[in-house]
């Protein structure tokens, strides 16, 4: 117990310090006009417990005690009192409120925009008000003119905040959630090579920094339409990536429009803050409507993704049933075939020998249909020799029964190491293929190629037929489509056409080619080996994403 309560007070004691020191080295880059340290308040009330709460108060208090306590004299006990409040504490309530209430994270990787506009604006709405009442109560010493209080003054106190927290809080909600161990690295670089990055330092940046200077020397006219063209190219930006874009862009433009408007107490001022305030809020909403729409585009692909997985997965389930019912079905072939020469040796002594010469032909022709009945299904050469094997012996033996010519090349290399579906996806393709190529054209030469390779980690194969067409004129016309069935029974295939061929082929993400002349009609698909996608598609973390309520 006395542990625990050791490490509660030194958490309670390191957030003191940490918020402290942090709010110190702000506090001399913070205006009025730009108070960077709203920014700190709100983006510590968001990320930190609720049990660390109290100590960003008691954090904030001792350096605003220590401050304000030298301009007593100067402002007057009242005022100084109030300044000495923590804002922080002012805004608790509020943060609260909407992240119980109003769902500001729905969950780990989501972020309501809505809410957290709303939060930013209550939030900077009550510092504003807090800030004016002790202007309000402000006593100047003697021989010195009265503070003029205008309530202009909250709209400028109210806007200078709001921007701050714009500029400030979307940033630190990206680290937190995008932040995970031993992944930081490799997020850093996919960022520095994103296009966003890309597109930002080599167009907007400049852009932005043209118009700035623009701004800056041109006179009221120009500078005011200055600052609304700044945010073109920002919005560009932002309907092309999204929320990040936005976040990105907007805080670009807020340093640019800052920097060249002088920080004083002016109706100019006041506008350009109103206008940046409006105007990033707007891309805020625009980039979260962006950001959704891109999410639930992404999740039917997602969706789309898993379908072909499953049917991926289905053909290959398949094909492994196909594997074990062929090799059952040569296991009782042999069984039969010993069954039948011991029954032949037991009676041939009580049988002609014409009878016995008979029932021998009769068990070897049933030997012969169970071994292509079986060979049909899972070619033994595939089984025993690899896939290889199977394109070389199988078909060649298949299609020299046939009384056509067959030739078959494979070069390239890792064909062994494609993904098991992806070989059973070849030789499936090469069988349809023959039986297609057969049934269309008048074939007695049929080439095969097979082609493997690696192209920045990713697997592929080429496999390509070729028929050459012979000019013969056939007595009877249902001679093909005779050919045509009986290499499909003998390849086990379905008989596929050139469309559900392409449907095939689409499920490793190939493609499918068909060049016919008067000589040759020759089919090419291209597979990729899709396994290696998916396992970085299912390791690869997820981004945040704001969602629209």
């Amino acid at each position: 117990m006395q542990r625990i309560r050791g490490n509660f007070l030194f958490g309670q004691v390191a957030a003191i310090v940490a918020y402290a020191v942090t709010y110190i080295l702000l506090r001399p880059v913070s205006d009025a006009h730009f108070p960077i340290t709203a920014g700190l308040r709100l983006s510590c009330l968001l990320l930190v417990p609720y049990r660390f709460w109290p100590a960003l108060v008691v954090g904030e208090l001792l350096p605003l005690a220590y401050f304000n306590f030298l301009c007593v004299a100067q402002f007057g006990p009242l005022a100084v009192l109030l300044e000495t409040i923590p804002p922080i504490a002012l805004a608790m309530p509020i943060v609260w409120w909407c992240k119980n209430r109003l769902a500001l994270f729905p969950n780990k990787r989501l972020i309501n925009v809505k809410a957290l506009l709303i939060c930013g604006l209550l939030v900077s709405l009550a510092w504003a008000l807090v800030n004016f009442g002790t202007i309000a109560a402000v006593r100047l010493p003697a021989g010195n003119p009265p503070l003029q209080v205008k309530s202009l003054m909250v709209v400028g106190l109210f806007v200078g905040k709001y921007i701050s927290i714009l500029a400030v809080v979307p940033w630190v909600l990206i680290a937190k959630t995008d932040y995970s161990a031993g992944l930081l690295r490799s997020r850093l670089q996919r960022f520095a090579k994103s296009r966003l990055l890309i597109e930002t330092v080599s167009l907007i940046l400049p852009t932005l920094i043209a118009l700035s200077w623009l701004s800056l020397h041109g006179n009221e006219d120009a500078k005011q339409l200055t600052r609304m063209i700044m945010f073109l190219p920002v919005l560009w930006l932002t309907i092309r990536y999204g929320w990040r874009a936005a976040v990105l862009g907007g805080t670009l433009a807020i340093i640019c429009i800052c920097s060249a408007i002088a920080s004083r107490p002016e109706p100019d001022l006041l506008q350009a803050q109103a206008f940046i305030a409006f105007a990033v809020t707007c891309l805020f909403a625009i980039g979260a409507q962006i950001t959704a729409q891109n999410l639930q585009e992404m999740r039917r692909r997602l969706d789309a993704k898993s379908a072909m997985e499953l049917a991926r997965n289905g053909l290959y389930q398949g094909e492994l049933r196909m594997r074990q019912t062929a090799t059952a079905l040569e296991q009782v072939r042999s069984a039969l075939q010993l069954s039948h020469v011991r029954l032949l040796d037991r009676f041939k002594h009580l049988l002609k020998t014409s009878e016995t010469q008979n029932f021998y032909r009769q068990a070897a022709a049933t030997n012969s249909q169970v071994c292509r009945l079986a060979d049909s299904m899972h070619p033994v050469a595939w089984r025993d020799r690899g896939l290889a094997a199977a394109l070389k012996e199988t078909i060649a033996h298949t299609l020299d029964e046939a009384g056509m010519a067959y030739f078959c090349k494979i070069k390239g290399r890792g064909l062994s190491q494609l993904a098991p579906c992806i070989q059973a996806a070849i030789y499936r393709l090469a069988c349809e293929t023959v039986v297609y190529i057969c049934g269309e054209e008048t074939c007695l030469t049929i080439t095969l190629s097979l082609r493997g390779g690696e192209t920045h980690g990713e697997r592929w194969a080429v496999l390509r037929l070729e028929g050459a067409v012979q000019d013969i004129q056939m007595m009877d016309p249902s001679y093909k489509k005779l050919e045509s069935q009986y290499l499909a029974a003998r390849f086990g295939a379905n008989g596929l056409d050139l469309a559900s061929m392409r449907d095939h082929v689409s499920l490793y993400e190939g493609e499918l080619h068909v060049k016919s002349t008067h000589e040759k009609l020759r089919i090419t698909f291209l597979l990729q080996d899709v396994r290696k996608k998916e396992q970085e598609r299912s390791t690869a973390p997820a981004q945040t994403q704001l969602w629209v309520n």
